[in-house]
């Protein structure tokens, strides 16, 4: 797929991590291509601020991206506004449906399902990605990054975790939250949904063809 051709990224900060999905590349893996640290390359794509010029030419050699269409993406608000809260309180608030976790299973058949026709709940964030819906979680496996009655915002465009994120994925008709990780040195074995918890016997799950990514969580909010 051509980036440059896809409309649906905005900002500079969504076109960087569009381009980079496209690629195929992690976060780290870019920030060695140009000779930066991860943490960089997640503040521009999450809007904290942007890239100066010149390391957004390198940015587009290393995506193979069309520097126009990079530079052409609206800015971060925090590089126009240097008020501490602007760059939270420019962002435009959506309201995310909350389905059930059985009708978040549809999503590994259907990619393109609609949540909102599933919604029992709406909850207001301020996040870029457009194709989201949010779950409930109460899962002992991921205990220690998510309490009980945590909803977490899933991005059910983004199909490509980053070592490290947690993803909703189908594994045996099963519908599981775990942490991605992968370790290229190790062969394809290495790659497996792991979870996250003060309690041994949870299980990790290997990626295989059969295991069917629905989205990455992008964000969790506890419910109290």
């Amino acid at each position: 797929m051509d980036v440059t051709q896809t409309a649906a990224a905005r900002s500079i900060g969504e076109r960087i991590r569009q381009a980079r999905k496209t690629k195929g590349l992690s976060q780290s893996d870019l920030a060695k291509r140009i000779g930066v640290t991860q943490p960089a390359i997640a503040n521009w794509e999450s809007g904290v601020h942007d890239p100066r010029r010149l390391t957004l030419a390198k940015l587009a050699d290393a995506l193979e991206a069309s520097l126009d269409w990079l530079a052409a993406g609206d800015r971060s608000s925090a590089e126009t506004d240097t008020h501490a809260a602007a760059a939270y309180i420019r962002r435009p608030v959506r309201h995310v449906p909350v389905i059930s976790l059985r009708a978040a299973a549809l999503f590994a058949r259907d990619p393109h399902a609609d949540p909102h026709a599933m919604a029992e709940d709406y909850i207001p964030v301020t996040l870029g990605p457009a194709k989201l819906f949010a779950v409930f979680v109460n899962d002992p496996a991921v205990n220690l990054s998510f309490l009980p009655d945590t909803v977490v915002i899933v991005d059910y465009d983004d199909r490509q975790p980053d070592d490290g994120d947690f993803c909703l994925a189908l594994v045996n008709d099963a519908l599981v939250l775990r942490r991605w990780r992968s370790n290229p040195a190790l062969g394809s074995g290495a790659v497996r949904l792991e979870p996250h918890s003060s309690e041994s016997g949870h299980p990790s799950y290997a990626v295989t063809p059969a295991v069917t990514i629905i989205g990455c969580v992008r964000v969790s909010i506890r419910v109290h």
